[in-house]
């Protein structure tokens, strides 16, 4: 027969175990589950340019179409015309002229726009394991001068303050440590001129240069995939850093044993031609 006691036992180790899953769980929601987002690559960025174009380019047919509409009668209007797929985008006959950082195109939402960040390991205490840290910021600025089949000069700078995670608490460490305070922006700048492929819209290449992050500038070498898709330069890369080139010390937390001594800082830049440039 079973007793009152043994009943209280039972409930007592019922609530213990389900207290247990319920931190269990909690940790693993806020501390290892990742939502870090996948690298960059050039075949999503090729497909937001193409799609803000086409999206343009439908706005546009859609607002004459109306006027046409308005000003001739129904009999007369013209037939319609069906928008051309993303990939049929027209592309730009000579890429020469100035390039800007286009902040309009795509969203920071799904990291469809222009953005920097960073790609980092870290190493979590209390048995949890590793995972990886990735932040970007939205707030990214550019210019390229292309002249003559060669791209002269590049210069991108990020606004570190704007930098976000998938933890919050782990954002705050990080505007810590790269003291955003006194050198809130980041700066990669071309050293030398880079020949582009002739007779193509595409091509990868390693670019030299110089990054500028916590006030110390350092010289690297950017890996990138570049494309001409229509009117949009589409740019996706990835070039090296260690923290301690830039007087960074790794940040801390309770749950965070130790961070890489070095990460990638990686990026996606859409730009389109300044007013006035040639093409």
């Amino acid at each position: 027969m079973v007793t009152v006691a043994g009943r209280r036992g039972s409930s007592r180790s019922v609530l213990i175990l389900v207290a247990i899953l319920a931190v269990a769980f909690a940790v693993w929601w806020f501390l290892v589950r990742s939502d870090a987002p996948p690298a960059p690559d050039l075949a999503t960025a090729v497909e937001t340019a193409a799609a803000a174009q086409t999206s343009t380019t439908s706005a546009v047919s859609a607002t004459t179409a109306q006027s046409t509409i308005t000003a001739t009668p129904a009999t007369t209007a013209p037939p319609a015309t069906t928008a051309p797929p993303a990939t049929t985008v027209a592309l730009a006959a000579d890429p020469s002229g100035t390039w800007i950082v286009d902040p309009d195109i795509g969203s920071f939402q799904d990291f469809t726009s222009s953005w920097v960040g960073y790609r980092i390991d870290e190493e979590l205490g209390r048995g949890i394991g590793a995972t990886t840290a990735v932040g970007r910021t939205p707030l990214v600025t550019g210019t390229v001068e292309v002249s003559n089949g060669v791209a002269a000069s590049a210069q991108v700078t990020a606004d570190l303050r704007g930098l976000e995670s998938d933890r919050i608490y782990r954002d705050g460490k990080v505007l810590e440590v790269l003291h955003v305070d006194q050198y809130p922006e980041a700066l990669f700048a071309m050293a030398e001129p880079v020949p582009l492929a002739a007779g193509t819209t595409e091509m990868s290449a390693t670019v030299p240069g110089t990054l500028t992050v916590n006030g110390v500038s350092v010289d690297v070498e950017a890996t990138l995939d570049v494309t001409l898709v229509g009117d949009v330069l589409a740019v996706v890369g990835t070039l090296p850093v260690v923290l301690a080139d830039h007087n960074v010390v790794a940040p801390s937390a309770s749950i965070v044993v130790s961070v890489a001594d070095g990460g990638v800082v990686e990026f996606q830049l859409f730009l389109t031609r300044a007013v006035g440039g040639t093409g």
